[in-house]
């Protein structure tokens, strides 16, 4: 006799043939039931195993679905608190470079990165004992073959805190809002477009790089943090492949776009031409690539960017406020850095460093 035998498997429930075992018949001998009993052993264990065996179809990949563009709106937000008055200038080792540390690990924390650290904040001291500044630290995570390897994005956030009024103006907070705000802000946002663009399925199961973005503490008395991390990584110093930076980024239309480091490998400058759809023009400036915070990452031979809008009168004065930032400008630049990481983050071969 035969029926249909329901049993669940990894696609749901379902039937599989069974065959009724003999002993519903009337008995013969102990044999006969002996015998009746294994083929029922038998048949059960069939049953179990066809269920068992069944796997469910493979399911379609999901709709990707798209990050919001760079926001102007949120940049600004951005450079309205850590420009503000109230921070008195992030002064290295101070107060209120601590708060805006923790303005940057918070966000970082709402675009669900994952620490770079024990904390999100690498603590090392300046200045003077028991004086300490800190880097932050956020994952974006990589995945297959690539995800052991690492693209840097940093930019330092503090600046040189109260000194003396820029005549007859008597204020006296250094606000640093192109210096480096602006680039902090801008690091920042990206990093909410790259989380915002892998969890949307944008990338699907590509191999891709692991990103970490860093916020640098205490680069205005001598590229204090990023010379810290580079010293003490959280991450092999092998394993990374590239380090973009973004120091005073928000003067496009008063200077234009300044790149350095473009010698630090010969792939830069066709990727560069690659990814630059808007034919944004640039300079070149090999002479500051000691001066911020991607030196320490050439020393260590990693191919290097540096994205800069170039000095001005405000330079580390009380008059480099939020009111004069390129906003559209920092959408601009920051279009460019987003296509170079983007490419970065899963081309199958990593840049080549060009010794100098």
């Amino acid at each position: 006799m035969h029926r249909w035998l329901p049993c669940k498997g990894r696609s749901g429930w379902h039937f599989v043939i069974f065959v009724e075992p003999p002993h519903c018949f009337p008995r013969v001998d102990l044999a006969l039931d002996a015998l009746a009993m294994k083929r029922y052993l038998v048949f059960t264990l069939l049953a179990v195993v066809a269920c068992e065996s069944s796997t469910a179809p493979p399911e379609d990949p999901p709709d990707p679905v798209p990050a919001d563009p760079l926001s102007q709106v949120a940049l600004m937000e951005h450079l309205n608190v850590l420009a503000a008055d109230s921070l008195y200038g992030r002064q290295a080792g101070s107060t209120y470079e601590l708060m805006a540390a923790e303005y940057v690990r918070d966000e970082f924390i709402e675009y669900d990165l994952d620490p770079g650290t024990a904390g999100w904040l690498q603590t090392f001291q300046v200045i003077a004992p028991g004086t300490t500044s800190q880097n932050v630290l956020g994952v974006l995570p990589g995945q297959g073959s690539l995800a052991n390897q690492w693209v840097i994005v940093g930019a330092h956030y503090d600046h040189v805190g109260i000194g003396p009024p820029e005549l007859p103006d008597p204020d006296t907070v250094y606000n640093g809002a192109d210096d480096n705000a602006s680039g902090t802000v801008l690091m920042m946002e990206i990093a909410r477009y790259m989380s915002d663009h892998v969890a949307g399925h944008n990338m699907g199961d590509a191999d891709r790089r692991s990103i970490m973005f860093q916020a640098y503490g205490s680069e205005e008395i001598g590229l204090v943090g990023s010379e810290y991390f580079c010293d003490n990584p959280t991450v092999p110093m092998g394993d990374i492949v590239a380090m973009l930076n973004l120091d005073m980024v928000g003067r496009l239309s008063d200077n234009g776009l300044i790149l350095i480091g473009v010698t630090s490998s010969s792939d830069w400058l066709p990727l560069i031409a690659e990814v630059n759809e808007d034919s944004l023009d640039f300079g070149i400036n090999e002479s500051l690539m000691r001066r911020s915070d991607q030196a320490c990452f050439y020393d260590n031979a990693k191919p290097v960017l540096f994205l800069h809008t170039g000095l001005h009168s405000q330079y580390h004065m009380p008059s480099d406020e939020v009111s004069l930032i390129d906003e559209p400008g920092m959408i601009t630049v920051g279009d460019l850095a987003l296509a170079l990481l983007l490419e970065l983050a899963v081309r199958p071969t990593p840049l080549v460093f060009t010794p100098p």
